[in-house]
This record gives C-alpha cells, sequence and structure tokens, in this order.
C-alpha cells in the first residue's frame, strides 16, 4: 500500500514538474517571434567583449575620472579552486549540472517565496540565465529582456558544455572593487591565484557577486563575513563540505592583501558616485556600459579642500547651499591608506556644532535674540554643565552665547524651549540619527545618543545659509548611455524648514561668531557665517562654516577615537585657509535680508538694550517690530524710534509671564 501511494507521489511530482517545463517553453514561443530577432550571437563565450569604460565629468564638463578599465584575468576552470565553484553553484544555482538552462524548480520556488514574503527574497535566474544577460543582454527590467534571457539560456546550454558555461560565467561576474571576474577578484582582495584560495577566501569571494558594494571586506568586514557564514551554509545544505569544515572556515581570520595605490582626482566623491550608479543601474553597466556621468564636483573646491587635513584624519565636504550640489568631498586625508568614506560612514558627537538648532528652535519659539541668560553654575537634578574655559560671564544675551558657545547659555535655553523641540527641528533640518534618548538637555551641548554624521550635519546647515529652504545633496547631474540618451536628469531637491527671518537672524548671529567668537580665524574680511565644536576630551572638532556661495563643513578626529589635541577654534583656521584659496578673485557676496528684518541695531550685551556707555556692543538683527527701542529716535539704525524707556518696560511686562525660570529675562527685568 505504501509503496503504491510512494509511486503515486513520485507521479504527480512528475507531472507537476513537466507541465511546469511544457508551460515555460509555450510561454517562450509565445514571444519567440519578436523577440528570436535581434538575439546576439553566442558561438564563443571565451571573445568577452568589452565595452567602452564610463566617464565622469565635473560641474565644468571636464573629465575627472573614468569607471573603472576593466580588471579582468581569464582563466581556465582548471586554474579556479574547486571551492570557489562549488560555493557558487551551492548559492546561485543547486540544480546547475541537472536543468536545461532554466529551472522550473527553482522559478516556482522562488515565486512560492516571493508571494509569501510579498518581498522579491529571492530570484530564478540560473547561472545560465545570468551569464547571457551578463554578456548579451542590458539590466532592463521588462518582460521581453526576460524572454530573451531565457531563450539565451537554452541556446547557450544546447551549444556548450556545462564546464565551458561555468568556466564564462566565473571570468565574467563582477566581484566589486573594480575586479571582474574570479582571477582578478583572488587578486585584489588576497594577493593570490584563484586556484590557490582556500576554501574560506573563495567562500567570501563567492558570496560577493550578489552585491559587490555591499559584501566587499573592504567596505564592509562585518557584511562579508555574514555574506561567507551563509555561503559555507551552502555548501553544508549542497554536500560539497561537512559542517566541521564550515565551522572551520568561519574561524577563519580573513586577511587582506590591501587595495592597490590609485591615483585618481577626487577618489572619495568618484567612489560616492560609482555607488550610486551601481545602485540604479547595476555594476556592469556602470563600469563597462560606457555611460557619460556629470556631476557637481568643482576641480578647484575639491583640490583646496584636499589641502585642509595636512596630518590630521577626518573628512571635509563642500555644498552650493542654494542647490545641494556637492562641490567637494574629502573621506580622509590619504585615499591611499583608507578608503573608508568619513564623510558619510563616520558617525560622531557634534558638539556645540549642534547649538545652532537649539538656537532656531529658540527664535521660533518667539524668544529674540537679546533676550538675557544669567550664565552661572546651575545643578539641574544633578546635572551640573560647565563651560569649556571653566568660567562663569553672569548675565549675557542670547546671542553672545552663541558667539562664545556658552554651554550654561545653551542648557538653560534648552530647558525653557524643550529639548522635543530642538530634536524635531534638526531631523527637520535632515538629521536622522537622532532618537528618543536624545530627549534631555545634554543634547543642547551636541551630546548625541549616537552622533551624526559630516554629510548631515553640513546638509543641515543649508537652512541657515539659505533663507530657511533645506538643499539636499546631489552628485549626479545627469546620465547618459552609450548612445547619448539621456538616463537621467537630476533636478534639485529642497524643503523650508525655517521662516526666512528666522533663518537670517540665526546667520547673523553665526556671524558675531567668526567676528569676535569662537571662530575668528575663519574671518574672511567678507560675509560668512559658522559655529566651531569641540566634543569631550577634544575626540572631535568641528567646523561648519558658510558664505552665500559655499557651505563646508570639516571634522578633524582619529579613527581610534583618541584625542585630537586641537579644538574648533583651529579647525575654524584650516576652514579659513581653504575658503580663501577657493573664493579667491571673486566678488563677495552678501546674505539677502528679508523684507521683514532690521539689521545693525546696537545692543549692549550683559543687558540686551540700546543704552548709552555700555562696555560691549553687538550689532544685531530683529524681526521688525522686535527689535529695542532707545528713548528717542535711532535714525541712523533704521528701527522705527520714537519710544520711551517706559513704554519699552510695559511691553516687556506683559510678555513676562512666558518666561518660567528665573535665569531666563527679558531685557529691563
Amino acid at each position: 500500500m505504501e509503496e503504491r501511494r510512494s509511486k503515486r507521489k513520485f507521479r504527480w511530482r512528475n507531472y507537476i514538474v513537466n507541465g511546469i517545463i511544457i508551460f515555460i517553453i509555450l510561454f517562450l514561443l509565445g514571444g519567440i517571434s519578436y523577440a528570436f530577432f535581434g538575439l546576439p550571437r553566442t558561438d564563443d563565450l571565451d571573445s568577452l567583449q568589452m565595452i567602452a569604460a564610463t566617464q565622469v565629468f565635473d560641474i565644468n564638463g571636464h573629465v575627472i575620472s573614468k569607471l573603472f578599465e576593466e580588471n579582468r584575468i581569464v582563466v581556465t576552470l582548471n586554474n579556479i579552486s574547486p571551492y570557489v565553484q562549488q560555493a557558487i553553484i551551492a548559492n546561485e544555482d543547486v540544480r546547475f549540472y541537472s536543468h536545461f538552462g532554466i529551472d522550473p524548480i527553482g522559478l516556482l520556488r522562488a515565486t512560492w517565496v516571493n508571494l509569501r514574503t510579498r518581498t522579491i527574497a529571492e530570484g530564478g535566474s540560473t547561472i545560465t540565465q545570468q551569464l547571457a544577460r551578463e554578456l548579451f543582454l542590458t539590466q532592463e527590467r521588462t518582460l521581453m529582456r526576460k524572454i530573451r534571457e531565457a531563450m539565451l539560456a537554452l541556446v547557450i546550454e544546447r551549444k556548450f558544455s556545462k564546464q565551458e558555461i561555468l568556466q564564462a560565467y566565473l571570468n565574467q561576474v563582477y566581484f566589486g572593487e573594480g575586479a571582474y571576474g574570479v582571477e582578478a577578484a583572488a587578486q585584489v582582495y588576497f594577493g593570490k591565484h584563484a586556484s590557490e584560495l582556500s576554501l574560506s577566501e573563495s567562500a567570501l569571494v563567492a558570496g560577493m557577486p550578489r552585491g559587490p558594494n555591499l559584501y566587499s571586506p573592504y567596505a564592509d568586514l562585518n557584511a562579508a563575513l555574514k555574506r561567507r557564514a551563509v555561503v559555507l551554509s551552502g555548501m553544508v545544505k549542497g554536500g560539497y563540505i561537512t559542517q566541521a569544515q564550515a565551522d572551520a572556515a568561519n574561524a577563519e581570520p580573513i586577511v587582506l592583501a590591501g587595495k592597490k595605490k590609485r591615483a585618481v582626482q577626487a577618489s572619495y566623491f568618484i567612489d560616492y558616485v560609482a555607488n550610486e550608479l551601481v545602485g540604479r543601474y547595476g555594476a556592469n553597466r556602470v563600469y563597462k556600459g560606457g555611460l557619460k556621468v556629470y556631476t557637481t564636483l568643482d576641480i578647484k573646491t575639491q583640490q583646496a579642500a584636499e589641502n585642509v587635513l595636512g596630518q590630521f584624519q577626518g573628512a571635509v565636504l563642500a555644498l552650493d547651499p542654494r542647490t545641494g550640489h556637492i562641490r567637494a568631498m574629502v573621506g580622509g586625508r590619504n585615499y591611499q591608506e583608507s578608503q573608508v568614506n568619513r564623510v558619510i560612514s563616520e558617525v560622531r558627537q557634534p558638539g556645540s556644532a549642534f547649538k545652532p538648532f537649539l538656537y532656531a528652535a529658540a527664535l521660533n519659539a518667539g524668544i529674540r535674540p537679546n533676550v538675557v541668560i544669567v550664565d552661572e553654575p546651575i545643578n539641574i537634578g544633578g546635572y551640573k554643565p560647565q563651560n569649556y574655559d571653566k568660567k562663569y560671564r553672569g548675565p549675557v544675551i542670547m546671542r553672545k552665547g552663541l558667539r562664545w558657545s556658552v554651554n550654561v547659555v545653551a542648557v538653560k535655553l534648552g530647558q525653557q524651549v524643550g529639548m522635543k523641540n530642538v530634536i524635531d527641528l534638526a531631523k527637520a533640518c535632515g538629521i536622522t540619527t537622532l532618537v528618543p534618548e536624545d530627549d534631555n538637555l545634554a543634547t543642547a551641548l551636541g551630546g548625541l545618543t549616537q552622533g551624526t554624521s559630516l554629510m548631515e550635519l553640513t546638509t543641515a546647515y543649508t537652512p541657515f545659509a539659505n533663507g530657511g529652504i533645506l538643499s539636499k545633496p546631489i552628485a549626479i547631474l545627469k546620465v547618459l548611455d552609450e548612445n547619448g540618451q539621456v538616463l537621467e536628469e537630476n533636478q534639485i531637491s529642497q524643503q523650508t524648514v525655517l521662516k526666512p527671518e528666522i533663518a537670517y537672524i540665526m546667520t547673523d548671529m553665526m556671524k558675531g561668531v567668526l567676528e569676535n567668537g569662537t571662530g575668528t580665524p575663519a574671518n574672511l574680511g567678507r560675509p560668512a557665517a559658522g559655529k566651531t565644536g569641540t566634543t569631550d576630551n577634544y575626540e572631535t572638532a568641528w567646523f561648519i562654516g558658510y558664505t552665500p556661495e559655499l557651505l563646508v563643513g570639516i571634522y578633524v578626529g582619529n579613527d581610534d577615537r583618541k584625542p585630537v589635541g586641537i579644538s574648533g577654534t583651529e579647525v575654524s583656521a584650516l576652514w579659513g585657509k581653504m575658503m580663501v584659496q577657493v573664493l579667491a578673485g571673486s566678488q563677495p557676496l552678501s546674505f539677502t535680508v528679508p523684507a521683514n528684518v532690521v539689521t545693525g541695531i546696537p545692543v549692549c550685551s550683559d543687558s540686551g538694550r540700546i543704552i548709552a556707555g555700555c562696555p560691549e556692543i553687538e550689532y544685531m538683527a530683529f524681526v521688525r517690530g522686535t527689535e529695542p527701542l532707545a528713548g528717542g529716535r535711532l535714525g541712523q539704525s533704521g528701527t522705527p524710534g520714537a519710544a520711551s524707556d517706559r513704554t519699552e518696560q510695559a511691553e516687556d511686562k506683559k510678555e513676562r509671564p512666558r518666561w518660567k525660570l528665573p535665569w531666563l529675562r527679558l531685557p529691563g527685568f
């Protein structure tokens, strides 16, 4: 009885499989009348035709790089480690030796998994189909291309042996880091021939075709090791190795050969662009598709940025705040030493460079820039913030608190404004690393739970420089295919996050940082603004500064987080040196003053009022109607005068109930 049931089950399984095969063949034949015409010749799998390298242009139309000359060394199957062959088959096409070019069982399984997970979790393409696509077709995702791919796979299987197909595949596929074919990959990653790869090395290499930029051990060693474990598990399931062999291979440390030196202009920027392109078009089209890529990079700015860091480790990013165009990107002091792009990959505490979001939130809440806050020792539930110089200045106006980066002032202001409002504004400006745990007063001083990247922090300053409008970073302007047809043409992406008057007053306040504050080494003698930042123990030092046409962020910090020994003030000097070089010969531009803003109001820095005999005056900007008024007209100030001290005090008293804390008071109290 059991034997009869088993035979019946086997017979039904054959019916199902044969039915799937017949369906696929009929489906393919349905499109043969159109798809067959124009199929490329498949006479010789060894003749791997090379296509022109992709060219990358700067903002002025000059070629700055090619992506890249293909690094391929064709070898026979006998010169490829058996482990590589087994790993590829076990993980890419487990029925490679039994199917006829397309795998109905694999296709059905992939379809079932994708339907069950409601995602594209698995694909049904065989090694032969992948080879057909890589050698003869494009990456376009259309039904007709899939039909042609399947037909080519059938033709290839009929013309060539399995060994010839596997050999061609291993010589053709892209393994990341510019390496095409397994021999080039073995040399790039391990400095040895493909025939010499160990089981562990073979599994790591075999895992890369699924995501060459994701699983490169140079880019992300942890991701590469996790992918290696998946490949080894597949080899165990396929019966190629034992679990003990897999465990031993997983425990084997990866010893990389080290990336070869590459003399390319703007190397970090080129890598950044290449990664974006690969994500959109696939590695093959990017690295051998003859594309023309027009970027936002300005070589003059890039060259100045590359000279900034000197012996310091860190990163530099330059943006046009009006558009978000990336003008320069330096991901480290030496690309040959390290290819890690610290502009995007390093997440660090921003220190006081985060304070502008606090002050902008205060302005949003209606607090005027001349509000007086007492700088004094405080204890808030055991939290005792200290100033960087361990000194206290007594009553100071908000503008001076920012100019000298006074921590006590920032903490008091944060308590009054509410840190959630500060965090919400920073998020609106594009900082994505903020978490619920950041809703505390330490965040007012830039003590974030996770930190932020130079890319996000610099981008978040664009609203200050651009009238309240956030400009998202853009590196690629236009991409043309090998025939000159436009594949994409990117437009600027912007969002209003601040009122223009708030953005301008913040800029006016940060101009004071350069004129007479913590960033005076960055004073250019032309309109410019910015903010310094120094984290605890001098682990990281920042300066984010801008003119109307250029926003540049710099951080200096060791990869191992050991103290770098310099402050944000010293980084501001690096910024100033770079900007002098970039802006040489250009006419100074002024920041646009909104119609409802008055400027140049002389205010006493410890009282917030306009009084005679003040020892220190701040020349400030206000929303019209909120500026302090003297006893008579201030003709040259541009303010509407004729208000008495009594009137001013009366207005202040009307607002007094808004302030709940004794250390925050309006002028006149």
